[in-house]
């Protein structure tokens, strides 16, 4: 009879949270501050950021988020200490709240220049408006706050694995944000839903159909933002296994 054999510990340092893939887990758990796998690990989440808050944020308010990546990059390729990124660290954090009012900004500036014909006009405008202006600042906190990860992951190898998933919530609010939340036929589709399903019979009482556009107008957007949050991880998923060593890729 074969000797059977106790299965081995799994220790809390060896868990999997599932928040990427495996292997990109398991090599961001693996690595050790200052050597060549946390470095390079680095330099991966300082080019999904820089990329990302271009994406995200105007030009006008990113310059703490780049000079916070430059700083990691510096740091990654031997040529700061560990001090020059926390110090990073600490004014990023303090410019979170700016970046998103710089944002919010200019996206409202931009939709107060918007003049739309008046057969696009609908009744959920001025909400509709202030949720593309809520989408786009958030889009900046997350770019941001990926950005600030990436900084802890310094001292912290393991907040490396969340950053790919920070950046593509990011992503999906820019695109909702500045996308279908803008959009007349989306807009008209909430409306038009709400006008037949409150003149069904058996509609709830008390719920207008000004309220209902609304509500369904924020399910539109929902479920355009969990389709385009899930296809932004994918990709960035993707990225992160095809920059893995070799030696670190297998799951």
């Amino acid at each position: 009879m074969a000797k059977l054999r106790p299965l081995p510990l799994v220790l809390p340092s060896d868990e999997l949270t599932g928040i990427a893939p495996p292997a990109f887990e398991r090599a961001v758990a693996r690595a050790r501050p200052g050597d060549a796998l946390h470095r390079g690990l680095l330099h991966l989440c300082a080019s999904i950021c820089e990329n990302t808050v271009v994406a995200c944020a105007p030009p006008s308010a990113r310059a703490a988020v780049q000079h916070a990546l430059a700083t990691l990059s510096d740091f990654a390729g031997q040529k700061l200490g560990e001090g020059a990124v926390k110090k990073a660290r600490a004014e990023l954090f303090s410019a979170l709240m700016p970046l998103e009012r710089a944002t919010a900004d200019a996206v409202r500036a931009s939709l107060s220049t918007e003049a739309r014909p008046p057969g696009q006009t609908t009744l959920i405008d001025p909400h509709a408006d202030s949720v593309v202006v809520r989408h786009a600042a958030l889009a900046a906190h997350y770019a941001a706050s990926a950005a600030v990860l990436s900084l802890d992951a310094v001292a912290e190898p393991r907040e490396a694995a969340r950053v790919p998933a920070q950046a593509a919530g990011a992503l999906a609010y820019r695109y909702v944000g500045l996308g279908p939340a803008r959009s007349a036929s989306v807009r008209k589709n909430a409306c038009d839903q709400a006008a037949f399903e409150s003149e069904r019979p058996g509609a709830a009482d008390g719920h207008g159909v000004g309220a209902l556009a609304i509500q369904l107008f924020h399910e539109f957007l929902g479920a355009y933002w969990k389709d385009v949050s899930d296809g932004e991880r994918l990709r960035l998923f993707e990225l992160v296994l095809w920059a893995l060593p070799p030696d670190q890729q297998a799951s």
